[in-house]
Parts: structure tokens; sequence; C-alpha cells
């Protein structure tokens, strides 16, 4: 007859350990402050990911100049003059921008790299050539002029300050076109600043 008695006791422990169980939980749960967790997003990271492309052309330029050769032998002497067209593109390497977030002014400040030229092409379709000296007119004139176009453009380029000034105009909008929508979403009411 004792057996009986252990099972009835056995039972009801195991039915008031697990309610004691369970309200303990439940008082846990209750007790513990509840934090939500919200991601924390580091703004310049993510623009600097969004903007990284490495070199972009940001203006391409067509050209068209005029060159002359001279006689290799009598330099003071045109051989001929070359009329040609050329394509010139200037950008910035994007993948140095920088970005520094301002919580203070609630600013978020992209540093653009210098802009350059980043190539020069010149058409050899479009060479017109003039010729001075008519024995200079041979089989060997295409390379001399592909080369005296090439240096010519490349001289061009950098006295063309203008070339620059509008691929940094350029720049700077691909750069807020970029940014912005980014900005607006992650961090409102901050403004965006181009150094």
């Amino acid at each position: 007859m004792e057996e009986p008695v252990k099972k009835r006791i056995n039972s009801r422990v195991l039915i008031l350990a697990g309610v004691i169980l369970i309200v303990v939980a439940v008082m846990l749960m209750l007790l513990l402050p509840t934090q939500e967790i919200t991601p924390q997003v580091d703004i310049t990271t993510t623009l600097e990911r969004i903007v990284e492309t490495s070199d972009l052309s940001t203006a391409v330029f067509q050209y068209q100049g005029i060159v002359e050769v001279p006689n290799p032998k009598k330099l003071t002497q045109i051989d001929y003059y070359i009329c040609y067209d050329a394509s010139i593109y200037a950008g910035i390497d994007f993948s140095k921008v920088k970005f520094v977030q301002d919580k203070e002014n609630k600013t978020i400040t992209a540093t653009l790299p210098e802009v350059k030229i980043l190539d020069t092409v010149v058409d050899p379709n479009s060479l017109d050539f003039m010729f001075q000296n008519k024995k200079a007119d041979d089989i060997s004139v295409m390379d001399v002029a592909l080369t005296a176009c090439e240096t010519d453009i490349q001289q061009e380029c950098t006295s063309e300050s203008a070339l620059l000034e509008v691929s940094r105009m350029n720049a700077e909008n691909a750069v807020r076109a970029l940014a912005e929508p980014v900005i607006e979403k992650i961090c409102p009411g901050y403004a965006l600043v181009i150094e």
C-alpha cells in the first residue's frame, strides 16, 4: 500500500515544480527590461561603398584640332598640317571620395579628389592632311601624324581649365545624386556638403 502514496507525491511534486518554473519564467520576462535592438548604420561607410566605382568620366569633350608637322631635317619648314577630331575624358577616381559625418551640425561632408584628364582618344578616321611638301606624302605619314595629334591633344588638355571645371561640377552632381537619397533615408535632417 505504500507504493500508491509515493506515486501521488511524485506526481504532485512534478506538477508543483512545473508551475513554479512557469511562474519564475513569467516573472523574469516581466522584470527584465526589454530593449529594442536597432541596427547601427555607419552612413559614411555606406556612402563610400555606393560611390566607389573607381575612375569615372564625368565629362567627355569633343575636340577638333589642327597640328603642324615640321620637316624632320629642317624644323622651321612645315611639311603638312593635320586637321583631326579627338575625345577628351575627364573625371575623378570615385573610390577616393571620402565622407565625414558631423553630428553636431547635422552635416555629411563629401571630399572629392582632384579632377584629372583620364584619357584622350584621337579618331584616326578623322585625319585630314594638307601637304605643303608633296614628298612628305608617303606610307609612313600615318604613324607620325597620329603621334603629332596625340601630343597636340595632350598639350591642349593641360591648358584648358574649363574642361576640368565642367568635369568637377559633373562629379559633384553625380555624388549628390548618389548620396542624397541615402542620407535622407538613413539620416533625416542632415545636409550634404561637397568639398
